[in-house]
């Protein structure tokens, strides 16, 4: 247990490092892409990830998850999984080429039929990196990786505004993409070579694949369900509306979705290996499934109110004018993408780790199936009714997903919600005292001179609500961040 303790705490302090880069490198590349592409660019763009995503999960197939949640793999098993990813991304690949002009075609957007084929050649780079990528992380090499990934977003940056700034427009943003994960396959390929933390041969029996493949079927197909469900909206505004409508609302969403992540990703690809490490141990995997909620709750309150209540000042400030219609969108799924980061990642990767992907599978089939059905009826009412349908859809999923996570423990479902009692009133009277300052100052100070007060007053109000009647919590907070007790008590 020390020494598993001592890799989290590693693995945490090298992927929160990960975290702080991108935090910086991605919304500048996002203010980059903002000034040279205009919204029906963002439009394409919006529809080229969903593709790129989508073949993204296909090529993995969950067994990156099965690698990392079984015990011991032999030399003939890591090589028929080698191959077997090769094979099916080549598969891929060849099949997006075919399919290009009909996705254009449905769209109506013809210019998808050039940019689609170049995709092809993200899916085939990826491939022999898969498998390594995956003993990486069950071997917790997170500061190798970590290092990997820093390195990827900052060539990501400079490449992509290279191209840009040129006049690539939308193909420059697929080739700064090509660049990064070239760059990210040739080093996790180096990595595992010096690392010595798989080896492969000549050697490929369908056999060996069945048990990693009843595994990944259902971690693979939640996935998919998953992507869909937060992809259909786009598609679905994609070919009911123009790529311009689509663009504002893929740019306030993304943006989004794109700081949640970075808020778990410090510990979103440490938890699964700890949480399947500490499967034996009920007590533990509760203590570190808690305080991770905890602290993430402490975090996501109020960043994500405070950009709901200041989306109308930092949009046009940062962004520029044409991207004022986005701000609705700022402002419903900020409270939307609270819920998802307490649960993306941290209660599937709990279910997951004592072995019960079908049980996610099937939560994802309910949530989804209703989800579909919603947005099927309402989505000819417009953006609006879009929005809508999608954040009911993240807070009865949460729901059920903490619903059966807390089952795994003795504690209450409950109790869960007691824990984040806290964080959520500090940030209700954080949004009380921001708004108040808004009000009083709106007709006499400018847009500035209200976001920079708007976010002095958030901090200073939060804070003080947190050392009053939650210090405990924040010392623990601060002592994570030096010890790692934050995964590993």
């Amino acid at each position: 247990m020390a020494s598993l303790k001592k890799q989290a705490i590693s693995s945490v302090k090298w992927t929160t490092l990960h975290t702080t880069v991108a935090g910086i490198t991605g919304p500048l590349l996002l203010i980059v892409k903002a000034r040279f592409l205009s919204p029906e660019e963002f439009g394409y763009i919006a529809l080229i990830l969903i593709v790129i995503g989508l073949f993204h999960l296909l090529e993995s197939f969950g067994i990156s998850q099965a690698v990392i949640q079984k015990d011991e793999i032999n030399i003939q098993e890591s090589s028929t999984l080698f191959y077997f990813n090769i094979l099916l991304c080549g598969f891929l690949a060849a099949l997006l080429f075919f399919l290009s002009p009909f996705i254009a075609s449905f769209f109506s957007l013809p210019d998808l039929k050039e940019h689609l084929p170049v995709v092809c050649i993200l899916v085939l780079i990826t491939g022999p990196s898969l498998l390594f990528r995956a003993f990486l992380e069950k071997r917790m090499y997170f500061k190798h990786l970590s290092l990997v990934a820093i390195a990827r977003n900052i060539l990501i940056l400079f490449g992509t505004t290279a191209f840009l700034a040129v006049g690539k427009g939308v193909p420059g943003v697929i080739h700064g993409q090509i660049l990064g994960a070239l760059f990210t396959t040739i080093s996790i390929v180096i990595l595992t070579i010096w690392l010595k933390t798989t080896s492969v041969s000549f050697y490929f029996n369908p056999v060996r694949l069945l048990p990693f493949l009843r595994f990944g079927i259902f971690v693979s197909a939640k996935q998919l369900m998953t992507f869909a469900a937060h992809r259909l909206d786009e598609v679905v505004i994609g070919y009911f509306l123009t790529p311009e409508i689509l663009g504002i609302y893929h740019f306030g969403k993304n943006l989004l979705e794109r700081v949640r992540s970075l808020m778990t990703m410090s510990f979103g690809k440490v938890i699964f290996p700890v949480f399947s490490k500490l499967k034996h141990q009920p007590q533990k995997l509760a203590m570190a499934y808690q305080r991770i909620s905890r602290y993430i709750a402490f975090a996501a309150f109020p960043f994500f109110s405070g950009v709901a209540i200041t989306a109308h000042l930092f949009v046009p400030l940062i962004f520029g004018e044409q991207w004022v219609d986005s701000v609705i969108v700022f402002q419903v799924f900020s409270v939307a993408v609270i819920l998802m980061a307490l649960t993306a990642n941290v209660s599937s990767s709990l279910l997951y780790s004592v072995n019960k992907p079908d049980m996610v599978f099937w939560i994802d089939v309910a949530t989804n199936t209703a989800y579909f059905i919603t947005l099927y009826l309402f989505a000819s009412h417009g953006m609006i009714a879009v929005l809508i349908a999608y954040s009911f859809y993240v807070v009865y999923k949460t729901l059920i997903l903490q619903w059966y996570a807390n089952r795994q423990f003795t504690d209450s479902f409950f109790a869960y919600f007691r824990e984040l009692a806290m964080p959520a009133v500090s940030a209700l009277v954080m949004v009380g005292g921001v708004l108040l300052f808004q009000f009083s100052g709106s007709l006499f100070m400018s847009d500035f001179i209200q976001l920079a007060g708007s976010v002095v007053t958030g901090i200073v109000v939060y804070g003080l609500m947190v050392w009053f009647f939650a210090r405990d919590t924040l010392l623990q907070i601060r002592s994570a961040a030096i010890k790692g007790d934050i995964v590993v008590s």
